[in-house]
């Protein structure tokens, strides 16, 4: 079987939560045994170490131009989308069982006259109409805080017209499934994990006192996140003995000047690694203190895989079914959330044992393969059984 894969940006390396579920994803559908093709329609072209990597998975890769205009902001369709427009263009000679769309971004690629509608699956990453309201919460610079609301009242509005051409959905946050199917039963969808594999399950040996956060520094609620915990915790955890913070993500090359205001005494940042493997191994535990977003923070099941129990705001958990105090532990209150870094740093066998419980519970019920597998399986099924009558 045949299945086109639709990317708003090149899925390797694997280094932000959007890559790790799309790449995660097509190399499942390659070990079911899938012929994959994939477009993808981005700002950059991936270099040739790159681009191998990904053809070990696929039979063949296009590429089109994404072209961001300033009067692309006076038309209805989001501009994330409507730059991405030559995907209405892009040759599609091959027919294909199915058409995967990896977000609301590649929604240009419905009017090639080669996608056929029936057979089109969309991966919905997050609710963007939600997730860019809360970036316009998180951003301080009012220029930002317009393009944001601009786009989440677009988004709200291309969502309507996606359920006029798509009727299979995956979501990757149980929660967003959840309100999706209440309001459209009628449509094919399930909530699909984000992918796990049993070889990424490692454990922190509880030594060190690092506390850990990984994310993308050029988002803005990443940033907010990063600022709540510097201005309201970081200063009490300064107290304990050995205590470093350590902070990773991508700048993309961006001023990291919005953190000088802050105490950055056992700060350790680490602006674009090459590998994270080192900075989890180093870490005791790992914070998300996210005060906005939507869909599943991605960071806390990569956190938990890599051998780190989460202390997380609420905003940071949700979507995941990971549930608190068994899981993972959660505060929104800054003196919630030092006690609770405070209980796991004096009582090593208590965050083993809340990593461990997290671990069981994500091998159990983010086994992305079986529930992609049923999920198409059961399209099938149904397929078939409109050709027999």
């Amino acid at each position: 079987m045949k299945i086109l894969v639709v990317c708003s940006d090149f899925p390797f390396p694997a280094d932000h939560g959007g890559r790790v579920d799309t790449w995660g994803r097509i190399k499942v559908l390659a070990e079911l045994g899938w012929k994959i093709q994939l477009i993808v329609c981005g700002k950059q072209r991936p270099s040739e170490a790159d681009a191998n990597a990904v053809m070990a998975y696929v039979e063949e890769m296009k590429f089109c131009d994404r072209r961001s205009r300033l009067a692309d902001l006076l038309h209805a369709i989001p501009m994330q989308a409507q730059s991405r427009n030559e995907l209405k263009h892009v040759d599609i000679k091959d027919d294909y069982d199915y058409v995967l769309l990896e977000g609301d971004y590649v929604y240009p690629i419905l009017s090639n006259p080669k996608i056929r509608h029936d057979s089109v699956i969309l991966r919905v990453h997050n609710d963007e109409a939600v997730y860019f309201k809360a970036l316009a919460r998180s951003t301080k610079n009012v220029i930002h805080k317009m393009y944001y609301r601009m786009e989440s009242s677009k988004f709200a509005r291309l969502q309507k017209k996606m359920l006029e051409k798509v009727d299979k959905y995956l979501f990757i946050s149980n929660k967003e499934f959840e309100s999706f199917q209440r309001h459209n039963p009628s449509a094919k969808s399930l909530f699909l994990p984000p992918p796990v594999t049993e070889d990424t399950f490692r454990s922190s040996t509880f030594q060190s006192k690092h506390v850990v956060f990984i994310g993308s520094l050029f988002m803005p609620n990443n940033r907010e996140a990063i600022q709540w915990y510097l201005a309201h915790i970081h200063p009490l955890m300064l107290k304990e003995p050995d205590y470093k913070f350590i902070v990773a993500g991508n700048s993309r090359n961006q001023s990291l000047s919005w953190l000088e205001q802050y105490d950055l005494t056992n700060v350790i940042l680490h602006d674009t690694p090459k590998s994270l493997d080192d900075i989890y191994k180093s870490g005791y535990l790992f914070v998300n203190p996210m005060q906005n977003g939507a869909g599943v923070k991605l960071k806390t099941i990569e956190a938990i895989q890599n051998g780190l129990p989460v202390i997380s705001t609420s905003i940071g958990y949700e979507g995941t079914g990971l549930i608190d105090n068994e899981h993972i532990m959660v505060a929104d209150k800054p003196e919630e959330f030092y006690g609770k870094i405070k209980l796991l740093f004096d009582n090593p066998q208590a965050a083993k044992a809340l990593l461990e419980s997290s671990q069981t519970y994500i091998r159990k019920h983010y086994n992305h393969k079986e529930v992609l597998k049923g999920y198409i399986n059961s399209l099938n099924t149904s397929y078939q059984m409109k050709q027999v009558l």
